[in-house]
C-alpha cells in the first residue's frame, strides 16, 4: 500500500456532500461539560478538524485518519492526544464521545460532532468547525496586527518620557539651583512632576493592583459583572470594537450550530456557554427563555440594545422564510469583513495621534528645561 500524504489529498479530494435525516437525542450530558476545554490552541483545532474532514472525504475511516495525522504531528503532546483518541475508539467509543471524555474539547464541539455522526454529515461538520476556529484566528491576528505598531510607538515614547522625568530633569534641576532666581511656571511644574514621579508610579501600581484584586474576587458575581461590563462598553472605540468582536463570535457559533441542524433553543444554550462576554452570554440565556415561552428569535434580540438593528431586521426576514442558516452565514462573513476593516482603520488612525500626542509631551519637557536658559541669555543681552 502506498503511503498517504495530507498534502497530496488537499490537491486530489473533491467535495462529496451527504444528506441524511438525523435522529433526535438529548444534549443534557453534553451541556454538563464546560465550554472551552483544557486549552487546546485554536490553531491546533483548526488543523485537526480540517485534516479530519479532508481524510474522511478521501474515503478513510476515522481511526485510519487519526493514525495518519498522529504520524505527521511534530509535537509529542499532540501525538499522544491522537493516540489516546484512537485507543478509545478501538474500545468501542464513538468519536464524539471520545472527544467529550478527553476533557480538552468543548461541549460545543462535542455536540456539533455528535450531530454530524447522527446525520451522516460528519465531514461537513468538521469542515465548519475548522472554518470557525480559522475565523477566530484571523480575527485575533487582524486586531493584533492593527494595534501592534501603535502599541510599540506608545511604549517607546512612554519609556522616553519616563527616562526624561527620572534622569534628565533632575540634572537640569541641579543646574537651576546653582543659577538661582525664579523659575518659569512651566519649568517648575515639570520639576515638581519629576520629584513626585516615583510616588505617582507607586500609587498607580497600587491602584491597578487593587482593581485587579477586586476583579479577581468579584468577577463571578452578577452585580459586579453588570457594573464592570457596563463600564467596558462605554470605553470610546475599544468598547464598541470588543462588542463587535464578541457579537461576531456569537453569529459564527450560531451559524455552525444552525447549519448542523441543531434546534434553535439548544444552539442558543451552547452559544451562551461558549461566548464568555457577559452582555452577550446573559442576553442569549434570556432570549432562549423567551423563545421557550413562545417569542421569536428576532423579538428576543430586539429587547437588547447591544445587537445592531440590521442584525435584528435580517433575522426577522429570514426567520419568516425559515432561512436562519443562510442569514447567520452571510452575517458572519459581512461582520468579519467589517471588523477587520475597522481594526485596520483604527490602527491607521491611532499611529499619527499617538506620535503627535507623545511628541508634544517630549517637546513640552524639553521646552520647560531650556526656558530658564533662554531667559538667562536674554537677561545678559544675548
Amino acid at each position: 500500500m502506498m503511503p498517504v500524504s495530507l498534502h497530496d489529498l488537499q490537491k486530489q479530494t473533491q467535495k462529496k456532500p451527504a444528506n441524511k435525516e438525523g435522529k433526535g437525542f438529548s444534549i443534557q450530558k453534553a451541556l454538563s461539560y464546560e465550554i472551552g476545554g483544557k486549552k487546546l490552541s485554536d490553531s491546533f483545532k483548526e488543523s485537526f478538524y480540517g485534516e479530519m474532514a479532508l481524510l474522511l472525504e478521501a474515503g478513510m475511516n476515522i481511526k485510519s485518519a487519526l493514525d495518519l495525522m498522529g504520524e505527521q504531528k511534530k509535537k509529542e503532546k499532540h501525538k499522544k492526544l491522537l493516540a489516546d483518541i484512537v485507543y478509545q475508539l478501538t474500545r468501542g467509543g464513538r468519536f464524539s464521545e471520545v472527544l467529550r471524555d478527553q476533557g480538552r474539547f468543548s461541549a460545543y464541539e462535542h455536540f456539533s460532532v455528535k450531530i454530524g455522526e447522527e446525520t451522516g454529515n460528519l465531514g461537513e461538520v468538521l469542515k465548519r468547525l475548522s472554518t470557525y476556529y480559522g475565523n477566530k484566528i484571523q480575527q485575533r491576528r487582524a486586531l493584533i496586527g492593527a494595534l501592534t505598531y501603535p502599541g510599540i510607538i506608545m511604549i517607546t515614547a512612554l519609556l522616553a518620557v519616563t527616562f526624561m522625568l527620572t534622569y534628565m530633569v533632575p540634572l537640569f534641576k541641579d543646574i537651576f539651583l546653582r543659577m538661582g532666581g525664579q523659575l518659569p511656571a512651566l519649568t517648575q511644574m515639570i520639576i515638581n512632576l519629576s520629584e513626585g514621579f516615583g510616588t505617582l508610579l507607586l500609587l498607580g501600581g497600587l491602584l491597578i493592583g487593587g482593581l485587579l484584586l477586586v476583579h479577581f474576587l468579584y468577577r463571578q458575581r452578577e452585580g459586579y459583572k453588570k457594573i464592570f461590563y457596563g463600564i467596558v462598553l462605554r470605553i470610546p472605540i475599544a468598547g464598541s470594537m470588543l462588542l463587535k468582536t464578541h457579537t461576531l463570535n456569537m453569529v459564527q457559533s450560531m451559524s455552525l450550530l444552525v447549519s448542523s441542524r441543531v434546534p434553535l433553543t439548544e444552539a442558543l444554550e451552547l452559544s451562551h456557554r461558549m461566548v464568555r462576554f457577559y452582555p452577550i452570554s446573559s442576553s442569549m440565556e434570556k432570549i432562549r427563555a423567551m423563545i421557550l415561552q413562545g417569542s421569536s428569535l428576532n423579538e428576543g434580540l430586539a429587547k437588547f440594545s447591544i445587537y445592531p438593528a440590521r442584525l435584528v431586521t435580517l433575522v426577522k426576514v429570514d426567520e419568516e422564510s425559515n432561512q436562519l442558516e443562510l442569514i447567520f452565514k452571510k452575517l458572519g462573513v459581512q461582520m468579519e469583513e467589517e471588523l477587520q476593516h475597522r481594526a485596520k482603520m483604527l490602527g491607521n488612525a491611532l499611529e499619527p495621534l499617538i506620535i503627535i500626542f507623545l511628541g508634544f509631551l517630549v517637546a513640552l519637557i524639553l521646552v520647560a528645561m531650556y526656558l530658564p536658559m533662554f531667559q538667562l541669555s536674554t537677561s545678559f543681552g544675548f
